[in-house]
């Protein structure tokens, strides 16, 4: 690297750094929010409290947030009935709202596939996930949502790297989204 090209990136980095990172104030609780799991209970209570606080404020509501453990020898399974499913694809927009998922881009984490009804096999490559129709139920189609299986040995538990996603004692796999 010769000493333009240098002195050219230094400068552009420099400038960039002058440009506030976000319009709202810095949180630095926030910002050093450990994992859950390794909060001691009064971390946990700050926390809740602050999170309270700000969705209260938001929402125009007093909001109760509760950090309370798995009940022993409690599991959830998942279930879902595919016959009532008309391919609206509200579920999606609603888990969107529930766990604070991106609007712009958008990020889905629930996909409803569309099939033929009487295909013989369910071809999960090749069916149709970006369907657009001016109503649903399409005629002679059948959906399916596609989303997190709560797997009794959740692949996506080991491959995070950071620890963000982990299963509870009750069998429910949780994301932190503060991670």
């Amino acid at each position: 690297m010769d000493r333009r090209l240098f002195l050219k990136g230094a400068a552009a980095g420099l400038a960039a750094s002058t440009i506030p990172a976000a319009a709202e104030a810095f949180d630095m609780s926030a910002f050093m929010q450990k994992h859950f799991r390794e909060m001691t209970e009064d971390e946990i209570k700050k926390v809740i409290g602050r999170l309270e606080k700000e969705a209260s404020l938001e929402w125009k509501k007093d909001v109760r947030i509760s950090a309370a453990k798995a009940t022993p020898g409690v599991k959830f399974g998942y279930g879902l009935d595919l016959s009532r499913c008309i391919g609206c694809r509200k579920c999606v927009y609603a888990c969107v709202s529930e766990n604070n998922q991106s609007r712009s881009p958008q990020v889905h984490w629930i996909s409803v596939l569309k099939f033929k009804k009487g295909e013989k096999w369910i071809d999960l490559e090749n069916s149709e996930k970006y369907y657009k129709p001016k109503e649903v139920p399409e005629k002679d189609s059948f959906y399916m949502p596609v989303q997190c299986q709560q797997c009794e040995n959740p692949p996506c538990v080991k491959a995070c790297p950071t620890q963000a996603t982990w299963k509870e004692p009750d069998g429910i796999v949780v994301v932190d989204y503060n991670w």
